[in-house]
């Protein structure tokens, strides 16, 4: 099937989140009927693309609460909530007059806030389906495909719907105008059955789409998309936040009395996500996707080369169409990231170029393994080491020495090195020096943390000082790649056999022998083996969470785990960035931030649904805690 586009990324960034009517651009000049849609393969071409323009992507402040409220990434106490939306779920702002994440089509109250059209949208996914054999001399490969897409995208919207809002009404057709009430509003469906749903259209989905596009079409549905998808959504639904919680779900239910979450605790979902793991893992595999290794075979260390690799699999392909399975190229809002995120660069204070301001929590510096590749509390290494000092004739903490190779591909630091300006940086973070704190209150792009980002920098992100231009590294950011699936199954298999396969170890080796980590058995030798029960389940955690780290990932995985209260109510910290000299700088202190946490559970589990939403519809019923 002829595409005639270079990426589906840049047809996106040309179309993402403009007019929720943008369909009607596809419509001919003149005309007021959608059925010239269906007039030629070209039209309903144009069409299909738009049915993917609602698609938010996770790396951004704006579009959802992922990137930055997952504990992982922050910024300073200047802005505000209506430039930096996810603080309203740490400061208890969030409620249904005033959503800042509104996904459902109804306009967002709050300034600041951002909507989405997605029910709309299925719809239209709907009219596809129902017309796309209208199109003349369609081919049965086209047919398919479109079909496909089409069963694909009302899946995924279902799928993000229900991740935010828990239990969601289905939109399983499109319902006529003159329906009767009963049809029209219809009550939340059980959370069960809406991932019975989902699961179905993934899998008609998978049956119709390819297993992989060709350059020219990157973006587009796939059956390993699909499957991969498939393989998250059940690893949500298993998880304990969603799988027997009485506590927090008893009295969760519709008008009618009927029960919205299952109260039993039900130990076959670990296995069916555990199967779904396979299935996606396999069909990516057969088809070449594999962990992103850089191909320059310059001779270096075992420990920089993973390094490299890790840092490069983000930031030296345009797409990384070895690891990626689904990935979002909005350039712009990429550039905006390497702007806010870079290290500053010039004096004096200049908001034009980079600005230090989306930083690395200080929480997800310690989190990071040791170089033995195991946490900094359980290795001899650094567990009798006062990390938060400096040793005599070293420049920086022992926080920052020892430390595992993602550390350094992801983390800038105090007197460390970065690639970046064009040149090899030694960054000065202390007060009054380049990247550090400008000692005025006033100047908002400055580091809250003492830390600078470092995992989506390029060493090309280069600022002209006498030109007062910048240049960006294109790229793509990844929505969902080879290694969650390796640890999807890895954390399944735990949940379901109470340990870890031969099969589960080889998948997260090759994660951690990738980025130059020794294998998860040779680490935990170190300390007499790999551990068991709850010590084991939290090791998989805090896998998971530095793989996919500053990713948007750790925002769900969190919610799932029944951690988000523990990490979403605790003060941050930040080094002391009053301190000009090292030891006044090397003081952990709390973070200063520009409102009161106030992380209520399991209310902030889920967006509350919006007051437009509760007004037109009344059949449906708020979520807990709103």
């Amino acid at each position: 099937m002829k595409r005639n586009i270079y990426l589906i990324v840049i047809l996106i960034t040309a179309i993402s989140f403009t007019a929720c009517n943008k369909f009607l651009d596809v419509v001919p000049e003149g005309t007021a009927s959608l059925d010239d849609v269906w007039k030629s393969e070209q039209q309903c071409q144009l069409f299909v693309n738009t049915l993917y323009s609602q698609m938010p992507p996770t790396y951004y402040h704006t579009y959802l609460p992922d990137w930055m409220a997952g504990g992982d990434l922050i910024t300073g106490p200047k802005g505000t909530t209506r430039w930096f939306p996810y603080k309203s779920l740490l400061y208890g702002e969030e409620n249904a007059n005033n959503s800042y994440f509104q996904l459902m089509g109804a306009k967002s109250d709050p300034v600041g806030s951002t909507s989405h059209a997605i029910y709309r949208t299925i719809r239209y996914c709907y009219l596809l389906l129902d017309n796309v054999e209208k199109v003349p001399n369609l081919s049965k490969q086209n047919s398919d495909y479109w079909r496909g897409e089409a069963l694909f995208l009302i899946a995924f919207y279902h799928q993000l719907l229900l991740q935010n809002y828990g239990p969601i009404v289905l939109e399983k057709g499109n319902i006529s105008l003159n329906a009767p009430d009963a049809e029209m509003y219809q009550a939340r469906t059980p959370y069960d059955e809406c991932i019975d749903f989902i699961t179905a259209k993934y899998d008609e989905s998978a049956a119709l789409l390819p297993a992989k596009r060709p350059d020219a079409e990157l973006g587009y549905a796939t059956a390993t998309m699909a499957r991969s998808y498939k393989s998250r959504l059940l690893l949500m639904a298993a998880s304990p936040q969603y799988n027997g919680n009485a506590a927090d779900y008893a009295n969760f239910k519709n008008k009618d009395g009927k029960a919205l979450m299952n109260l039993t605790f039900d130990k076959s979902k670990w296995e069916r996500a555990l199967v779904a793991a396979r299935e996606a893992i396999t069909i990516a595999e057969a088809n070449g996707y594999r962990l992103y290794i850089n191909p320059s075979g310059t001779p270096i260390s075992t420990f920089d080369q993973g390094e490299r690799n890790y840092h490069d699999a983000f930031c030296e392909p345009t797409f990384n169409t070895d690891e990626f399975i689904h990935a979002f190229g909005n350039f712009g809002n990429i550039q905006t990231i390497q702007q806010t995120g870079g290290p500053r660069v010039v004096l004096p204070y200049n908001t034009a170029s980079f600005r230090n301001y989306y930083v690395p929590t200080f929480e997800l510096v310690e989190m990071y393994y040791s170089k033995n590749g195991l946490p900094l509390d359980v290795d001899p290494l650094t567990n009798s080491v006062n990390l938060y000092s400096v040793a005599p004739g070293d420049s920086t903490a022992q926080l920052h020495r020892n430390r595992e190779p993602r550390f350094y591909a992801s983390i800038g630091f105090d007197r460390g090195k970065m690639a970046f300006n064009n040149d090899t940086l030694i960054l000065r973070c202390r007060n009054g020096e380049l990247q550090g704190d400008l000692n005025n209150d006033n100047s908002e792009y400055q580091s809250c943390t003492g830390y600078v980002m470092k995992k989506f920098m390029h060493k090309s992100c280069y600022w002209n000082n006498t030109t007062k231009t910048m240049t960006y590294k294109q790229m793509v950011m990844p929505n969902l790649r080879l290694a969650e699936l390796y640890m999807n199954y890895a954390e399944a298999d735990f949940e379901f056999n109470g340990s870890l396969s031969g099969e589960s170890l080889n998948y997260l080796n090759k994660i951690r022998v990738r980025s130059g980590l020794p294998n998860f058995e040779t680490s935990w030798a170190i300390v007499g083996g790999i551990p068991t029960g709850d010590a084991l389940r939290k090791v998989l955690h805090q896998e998971r969470s530095i793989e996919f780290a500053m990713e948007g990932r750790r925002y769900q995985d969190i919610r799932r785990w029944q951690e988000a209260k523990e990490v979403m109510s605790k003060k941050p910290n930040s080094w002391n960035l009053k301190g000009k000299t090292q030891a006044d700088f090397y003081k952990v202190t709390p973070m200063v931030e520009s409102g009161v946490r106030v992380f209520e559970h399991p209310k902030t589990i889920w967006l509350a649904i919006p007051i437009n939403e509760l007004n037109v519809n009344y059949n449906l019923v708020q979520n807990p805690g709103y």
